[in-house]
């Protein structure tokens, strides 16, 4: 997952903003509903949290749980969840485990029901596992009747965008997928409705895919982050 890029949280989000040009993290938060104060979120594998940087001035959600398996990258994450005011838990989980450890699975499903959690992030984390233990964590939160939705953000093989590309190979992620692989992961995920959307950081050439998955179709419209959206599958 995504917290084994870098062990060091100042060095980690240094070196991903300079390889990007900047993260685009003001439009993920619409994307993740963060700013939706009707949203219970977990953010699976949510490193130092930098998106909650950019919560200011805005609405917060109705709670935040971070769950990551490094006590620093907590640290740093509940910090910046104090200094915004937002009700918020965290808990430190192997999340790597997950889809092997019944343990792990169950300390999951408890804290998002105890929590009354309705959406999961799962931010840069789909390309760091296999499709079965993809399979594992979305079906995971579908078993959880508050969870009405997820969504996740990942890098992208994409046909000639060399750049792009080159990222990717360069991302320790050993899951990277074309589009259509990522679709046809989401269309077996079992969730009635999907949808997808892309983003990008200040360097425009790079790309990230994003999949909404929900219970119904109201829940799953999340706002496109570049202005396009398409069906993965529609239930």
């Amino acid at each position: 997952m995504k917290v084994r890029l870098l062990s060091h949280a100042s060095l980690y989000r240094y070196a991903r903003q300079v390889a990007t040009g900047g993260m685009p993290f003001r439009r993920w938060v619409e994307l993740y509903g963060l700013n939706d104060p009707e949203q219970r979120i977990a953010d699976l594998g949510c490193g130092p949290a930098d998106v909650l940087r950019y919560l200011g001035g805005q609405p917060l959600p109705d709670y935040y749980l971070g769950l990551d398996p490094s006590e620093r990258y907590l640290e740093l994450a509940q910090k910046k969840a104090r200094a915004l005011g937002l009700p918020s838990g965290f808990v430190r989980m192997d999340l790597d485990r997950l889809s092997s450890d019944p343990g792990v699975s169950e300390e999951l499903s408890r804290a998002l029901t105890e929590h009354r959690i309705t959406r999961v992030l799962l931010p840069g984390v789909i390309h760091h596992v296999s499709d079965e233990a993809a399979h594992a964590t979305l079906e995971l939160a579908f078993d959880v009747p508050t969870v009405q939705s997820v969504i996740t953000s990942d890098v992208v093989y994409l046909p000639e965008h060399r750049l792009n590309n080159v990222m990717c190979d360069m991302d320790r992620g050993e899951f990277v997928r074309d589009e259509p692989t990522y679709d046809a992961l989401a269309q077996d995920a079992g969730w009635p409705v999907v949808r997808k959307s892309f983003s990008s950081p200040r360097l425009s050439s790079i790309r990230y895919i994003h999949y909404a998955f929900s219970r119904n179709a109201a829940d799953a419209r999340a706002p496109s982050p570049d202005g396009a959206r398409s069906n993965a599958s529609a239930g």
